[in-house]
C-alpha cells in the first residue's frame, strides 16, 4: 500500500512539474513591448512659466549667484498633509543630468560630481510665512541600466506632498529615469486635448522576423521555434479626454453618450509625407470591425424627442410609419437624428468604423489583433517595403437615445460616409475646434513607426460567422457598397433577445407587432345600428384599419369586382 501511495505522489508531483513547465513556456520575442513614458501620466500639475510658482522670484533671488551659472533648473512647489509648504528649485550644473522617475516620483541627478545638483527651497508654515532657508544635495541610489555617469543621486520625493498641490515647471532638458535614452518635454498646456494613444505588442521595426524561440525551461518544447502572425493594437481614450467629454454630458442633460469614431488600417504611404487621405486610399488592409450598427429609423418603439447642439440645427424623431428595410435604406441613421435610436432596426454585421463609447461605465479601450495572414499580397513583400499602421480617429459623434445602451457602439454606413467625406487630405495636423473650455482635434492621427517583415506568410480570407470579407477592399468602394448585415433587430429585441436573420422575417415581426400593439385588445361599444355607421366609433376604425392592412391587389379586386356587378344592374334596368 505504502509503494503504491509513494508512486501515486510521484507520478502526481511529474505532472505538476510539467504543468508548470509548459504554463512558464513564454516566446522569447512576446516582451517585445516597448511604452515610452510622458508626462501626461503624472498626478500633479505642469505650468508654462515659474511666476506661477508661488514664492519663486524670492527663492530665485536668494539663491540666484548658484542658479545663475547655468540656469538650468527645476521648480517645485508643493504643500504638505500638515498644511506646511515649500517652494524648491532645483539646480542643475552643466555636467549634470536631471531624470524623473515615474515609478517613485522622483527628481534624480546623474553627474561626475556628487555637488553637481543641489536641492534649494524656502519653507513656509500653514500661514504661508516663511520659515527657513536651506539647501540640500542629494541621497545615493541604485543606478539604471545603461547609466553612464559615476554619481546617481536623489534629489526630491515628490510624495512628500500632496499631489493635487504640486506645481512644476522645466528649465532643462529633463529624461526619463525609468528609461534614460526618452528625454520628456513638457506638455503644451495651449495644445488640443489628445484624445486617444496607440500601443502595440512588439515594437516595430525593418526587418522583423515573424519566427521566435521559445523559452520554457525545463519543458520539453523549451527551445523550439514557433511563428507569430499577430500583431496587437490597443487604442485608448486619454483620461484628459475623457474628463471633458463627461464634463459635457453633465452640462446636456438630453445626451445618454458621446462616441469617439476611428478606422485602423495598414498602409505603404506614410501620411506624414502623402497625407492621410491618399494613404487610406492607398491601404492594403483594412480592419473590419464585427458589431451592431443601425440599418434605418424605421421600427420600435416610439420615441418623441427633440435634441438641440451647438453642433447641430434642431432636428426631430424620424416618422416611424415607413417600413423600407432594403439595402437603398442602409445607413439612414446620421449623428443629426440620432435620438431616433428608439426607432431604429440594428444589425450585426461588418463595417471599417469603430467606437469607443464615453459614457459612464463604459470600456475606453479597444484591442484588435491584425493577422498578418489576412492581408492579401502580404506574400509578395519584402524586407524593404516599409508598411505603417495608422489609426485615423474623427472628433466626436453627438448621440441621444435608448437609454440602457449608451455603452454599445451603434456604426452604420452613412456615419463612414461623413468620417470619409470630412476626413481632410491631411489629417495628421487637421484644424482644431473648441471643445467645452479647452481645445479639441476635429480630426486626429496616429501613425506607427515604419515597419517590415522578412518574409510573410500566404493569404488567408478574413472569415466571420464563415463569410469571407476583403480586407484589401478599398475604403473608397465601402462607402456605395457596404457589407450585408445579418441578425438584423429592433430596440426590443435587443431587450428580450429577439433577432432575425433575414430582411423578410423582421418585417413579419414588424407587421405582427403592430398589429398585436392595434388590436390585440378592443372594445367596439355598439349601442345600436347607427353606431355602425359612426366614423368616430371604435368599430369604424377596426373596419377601415382591416381593410387599410388588406393587400392593395386585393382592394383592387374587390373594387372591380363591385364595379362590374354594379354596370350589370344598371344594365339590365335599363334594359327592362
Amino acid at each position: 500500500m505504502k509503494t503504491k501511495l509513494r508512486r501515486f505522489t510521484a507520478v502526481l508531483s511529474a505532472m505538476l512539474c510539467m504543468i508548470c513547465c509548459v504554463l512558464s513556456a513564454v516566446p522569447a520575442f512576446a516582451d517585445d513591448t516597448v511604452t515610452k513614458n510622458d508626462l501626461s501620466s503624472v498626478k500633479w500639475s505642469y505650468v508654462d512659466s515659474p511666476l506661477k510658482i508661488p514664492h519663486f522670484q524670492e527663492v530665485y533671488d536668494n539663491f540666484k549667484s548658484v542658479i545663475s551659472k547655468t540656469y538650468n533648473y527645476i521648480a517645485v512647489y508643493g504643500k504638505k498633509s500638515d498644511g506646511t509648504s515649500e517652494t524648491n528649485i532645483l539646480y542643475f550644473d552643466p555636467t549634470a543630468i536631471a531624470y524623473y522617475s515615474f515609478t517613485n516620483n522622483q527628481f534624480l541627478f546623474g553627474s561626475n560630481y556628487a555637488y553637481d545638483s543641489q536641492r534649494l527651497l524656502f519653507k513656509f508654515d500653514s500661514s504661508d510665512n516663511k520659515t527657513e532657508s536651506v539647501g540640500y544635495g542629494g541621497w545615493n541610489v541604485t543606478k539604471p541600466s545603461g547609466f553612464t555617469k559615476s554619481v546617481c543621486n536623489g534629489l526630491l520625493n515628490l510624495n512628500d506632498y500632496v499631489q493635487s498641490t504640486v506645481k512644476v515647471y522645466f528649465h532643462t532638458k529633463v529624461y526619463d529615469f525609468d528609461n534614460i535614452e526618452n528625454e520628456l518635454e513638457p506638455p503644451d498646456l495651449n495644445a488640443p486635448i489628445v484624445p486617444f494613444s496607440v500601443q502595440y505588442s512588439r515594437k516595430l521595426t525593418t526587418g522583423m522576423s515573424r519566427s521566435g524561440t521559445l523559452s520554457a525551461p525545463g519543458a520539453k518544447n523549451d527551445g523550439e521555434t514557433i511563428t507569430n502572425n499577430n500583431i496587437d493594437i490597443t487604442v485608448k481614450l486619454t483620461d484628459e479626454y475623457k474628463q471633458a467629454m463627461q464634463k459635457a454630458l453633465d452640462k446636456d442633460p438630453k445626451a445618454t453618450q458621446y462616441t469617439y469614431q476611428y478606422v485602423l488600417f495598414i498602409t505603404p504611404y506614410d501620411p506624414n509625407i502623402f497625407g492621410t487621405k491618399k494613404a487610406m486610399d492607398g491601404a492594403i488592409y483594412t480592419y473590419l470591425n464585427k458589431s451592431k450598427y443601425v440599418l434605418s429609423t424605421a421600427y420600435g418603439k416610439t420615441k418623441s424627442n427633440t435634441t438641440t447642439d451647438s453642433k447641430y440645427d434642431t432636428v426631430n424623431t424620424p416618422d416611424s410609419s415607413s417600413t423600407d428595410t432594403s439595402s437603398s435604406n442602409v445607413g439612414e441613421m446620421t449623428s443629426e437624428n440620432a435620438d431616433g435610436v428608439a426607432n431604429s432596426a440594428f444589425c450585426n454585421g461588418v463595417t471599417p468604423l469603430f467606437g469607443l463609447p464615453i459614457a459612464n461605465g463604459a470600456n475606453m479601450t479597444n484591442t484588435h489583433t491584425i493577422n498578418l495572414e489576412n492581408i492579401k499580397g502580404a506574400d509578395k513583400l519584402g524586407e524593404q517595403d516599409i508598411l505603417y499602421i495608422v489609426v485615423v480617429g474623427k472628433r466626436y459623434l453627438y448621440e441621444t437615445g435608448a437609454e440602457g445602451y449608451a455603452k454599445d457602439f451603434y456604426a452604420n454606413n452613412a456615419e463612414f460616409k461623413t468620417f470619409y467625406k470630412e476626413l481632410p487630405d491631411n489629417a495628421v495636423a487637421s484644424k482644431i475646434n473648441g471643445l467645452y473650455g479647452g481645445n479639441g482635434y476635429d480630426f486626429y492621427t496616429v501613425v506607427s513607426d515604419g515597419f517590415s517583415f522578412k518574409d510573410y506568410p500566404d493569404y488567408k480570407p478574413l472569415e466571420i460567422n464563415g463569410v469571407e470579407y476583403p480586407t484589401d477592399k478599398p475604403i473608397s468602394d465601402m462607402l456605395d457598397d457596404p457589407f450585408p448585415p445579418s441578425k438584423i433587430t429592433d430596440y426590443d429585441g435587443l431587450e428580450n433577445g429577439t433577432d432575425f436573420d433575414t430582411k423578410e422575417d423582421f418585417d413579419d415581426y414588424i407587421n405582427n407587432k403592430k398589429y398585436d400593439e392595434q388590436y390585440c385588445t378592443f372594445n367596439f361599444n355598439l349601442t345600436d345600428i347607427s353606431s355602425i355607421f359612426d366614423g368616430s366609433s371604435d368599430f369604424f376604425k377596426f373596419m377601415t384599419a382591416s381593410i387599410g392592412i388588406l393587400p392593395p391587389i386585393f382592394i383592387t379586386i374587390l373594387i372591380a369586382f363591385f364595379t362590374i356587378m354594379l354596370a350589370i344592374c344598371l344594365v339590365k334596368w335599363v334594359v327592362k
